[in-house]
Parts: structure tokens; sequence; C-alpha cells
């Protein structure tokens, strides 16, 4: 039988071309590692951060022997990187306990930020130790891993701490209480809204939005007038926690505040409390805000991880964010008109990236919202009678 001869398939296209292929990350692991054994300590903490950001097996093989370093500052860079790597597990997290021991304050402050991170209850007790040893270094570090595990026997101990003379202790203890919500731990933040140091006044007021009642709202509403900006922004944002709709009139002149993090705090505040009076107002900010540019996404709903540097940037979607939350307004209003026209200055791949979850209320279990969705239930909000 004679042999059936197939027909060629034309070509559509150019003929394939054989890509070169790079390093495996376990292989640029390795490579990586192997130059930190010649390199000095600068070279070995950023030789670290590298392999924090490549992840995997391989780059938690070669963060070992940096996690021994000589160099402080080389272990606290490998133990943050060994967190942002993937050392996950109760093994990973007994691990990191044990650098609650290290003989430098850096490397311990770095060791209860992550067991904070990873919300470790089994390190409770030994932070709290830190927190009533001597010194001060990592003190602030410690009060924010027991404000995110949120453990109530930390309680008395960062009662204490708020009354330390350095001001950036005082902060974080008070954050901490904030953070953990019991109610023994009022008594300290109230104390402390007519601090001397603005920071932690700021941080006091912050920490009333979820520790405060309704006897906090006039010295809250007092705040507004402070000559800093920073606790008129956590009393902002402490009024919208509250969820007091009465205090709304006074927190709409806070979106013409002249500092735009007390700006981005009233945008939320007022879409919280779903003030539709304040609707054509926040789109005016959302009109002359910078455009979005896809900046780290923050973390605790109501706005306290906000960072205070570069708030304009988040401005943006603080005010989109508060309109999708709005009820229903009027359907002649010119909010419409500037939602359009800011929805047309963004390109399609802004649009459809992931919203800043603070202002989004994006949750861990589900995704948040992408801009154009954001945009679709403001102007539907709007449209609605």
């Amino acid at each position: 039988m004679p042999a059936v001869r197939r027909a060629r398939r034309p070509t559509t296209g150019p003929p394939a071309v054989a890509r070169p292929r790079g390093p495996s990350r376990a292989r640029l692991a390795r490579l990586i590692g192997a130059r930190a054994r010649t390199a000095t300590p600068e070279e070995r903490q950023g030789i670290a951060g590298v392999l924090g950001t490549l992840g995997g097996a391989a780059a938690l093989a070669e963060l070992e022997p940096l996690l021994s370093d000589p160099s402080d500052r080389v272990r606290r860079a490998a133990l943050l990187a060994f967190d942002r790597s993937g050392g996950g597990g109760a093994a990973a997290r007994r691990r990191v306990r044990t650098f609650l021991g290290d003989p430098a304050p850096r490397v311990r402050g770095a060791a209860a930020i992550v067991l904070g991170r990873r919300r470790d209850r089994a390190s409770v007790a030994a932070l709290l130790q830190r927190l009533e040893a001597p010194g001060s270094w990592e003190k602030p570090s410690v009060a924010i891993a027991l404000g995110r595990i949120g453990d109530r026997r930390a309680v008395p101990a960062l009662r204490r701490l708020a009354s330390r003379p350095e001001s950036w202790v005082r902060v974080c203890a008070l954050h901490a209480l904030g953070e953990i919500g019991a109610v023994a731990g009022r008594p300290a933040v109230r104390a402390h809204l007519d601090d001397v140091a603005w920071s932690v006044r700021g941080a006091a007021a912050a920490a009333l939005g979820t520790l405060g009642s309704t006897e906090d709202v006039p010295r809250l509403l007092a705040l507004l007038d402070d000559r800093h900006p920073w606790p008129r922004r956590g009393a902002v944002y402490a009024l919208g926690r509250l969820g007091r709709t009465e205090t709304a009139a006074r927190l709409r002149p806070a979106l013409g505040d002249p500092a735009p993090e007390v700006r981005v705090a009233a945008c939320w505040s007022l879409g919280r409390l779903g003030d539709v009076r304040a609707r054509y107002a926040i789109a005016r900010v959302l009109a002359t805000a910078p455009p979005p540019t896809g900046g780290e996404v923050a973390g605790a709903s109501g706005g306290e991880s906000l960072p205070g540097r570069n708030a304009e940037a988040y401005l943006f979607e603080a005010a989109l964010g508060a309109l999708a939350r709005l009820p229903p307004g009027d359907a002649r209003t010119r909010a419409d008109r500037l939602l359009a026209d800011a929805q047309r200055k963004l390109s399609p791949a802004q649009l459809d990236r992931p919203s800043i979850a603070v202002f989004s209320e994006g949750r861990a279990d589900r995704p948040a919202p992408t801009l154009r969705e954001l945009f679709s239930s403001a102007l539907q909000q709007g449209r609605r009678r």
C-alpha cells in the first residue's frame, strides 16, 4: 500500500523562536545566597531583602545563615525577609519567638513585628516580658504587636506604657489599646486627648473610635479645631467610627481642610455615616484629587493605618469609596457630572485594578472591588430616587 503523504499545515505567522530562559527562582536564590558569603554587612542586609522578595523554599534555606549573622542589622533584615518569603506554620512562629531574646533591641523589635503580623497568641507572655523589661527601643514594636494580636491580658501593661515620657512610645501604646478595644483601656486613652505632643493627641483621638462612647463626642469635636492636623485627623476618624450621624455637619468642613490627611479622613467618615448632603462636596474632592497611582493597600478598616506622608495620593480613592457608600441621592445632582468626568480621566488598566481596601471596606475573604465597580456603584447611587 503506497504511503500516504500528509498535507502540510499552512503557517499563520512567523516561525516560533525559542526564547532564552533565565535561571529559575530557586537557582537565583542560591546564586544570591552564595554572594552573601563574601559580602559586606551592608550588602548582606540588602541580600536578605532580595531573598525575602523571591520567596520559596530555596530562599528560606539561603536566609538561614543570615538569621544568625554577627550583624544585628543583617539579622533584623533576615527576620523580616523570613516573614515575607513564606516561612509560615507553627514551627516558623516558634522560631521567630526565639528572637525575642536576641541581644540586639532592633532584632527583638523585628521579631515583635513579625509575631504581630501573624497574630501569634502564643507569644503574648514573652511580648509582655519585653514590654516590662528596661529600655525603650523595641517597646513601640512590642506594643503594636500586642494590639494586632488583640489579647486583653496586655491592657494593664499598655496602660502603664501610655504614661512613658517618650511620645513615640505613648503613641504606640494608645494605638494598641484602640486595636484591642477593651473598655479598661478607655481612661488611659481619654487622659491623653490634651497631651502636649500632637502625635499623642492624634493617637488618643483615633483610639476612641473603638473605645469611645457618647460622652467623648464633645471632646472629639473640640479637637477638630486643633492647631495640628494629626489630632484633627484622629478626631474625624473617631467620629465616623462611632457612627454619630449628628456630627456630620461638623465633619463636612473638614473636606476643605488644608491638610490632605484630614480630607482623606473626612471622606471616609462621611461615607461611613451615609451623609448624602456631603455628596457634591466629596465629588469635588474626587474631581480635584491627583489621579490614583495604585499605591500600597492600607490595612485596617477606619484608616488608622494610613501613612501620614503622601496622604494626598489617597484622596482620589477615599472620595470614590465614600461616594460608592452613600445612600441614593437626587437624580439631578451635579455630583454625577463630576464622577463621570473623573472616570473618563482613567485608563482601562487603572479602572480595573483593585481599590485601596481601607476605603472599600475590603476583607480578607473577598477581593476588594475595582475602581470601575466603585464608579458604577457611585453613579447608580446618585441616579436612584
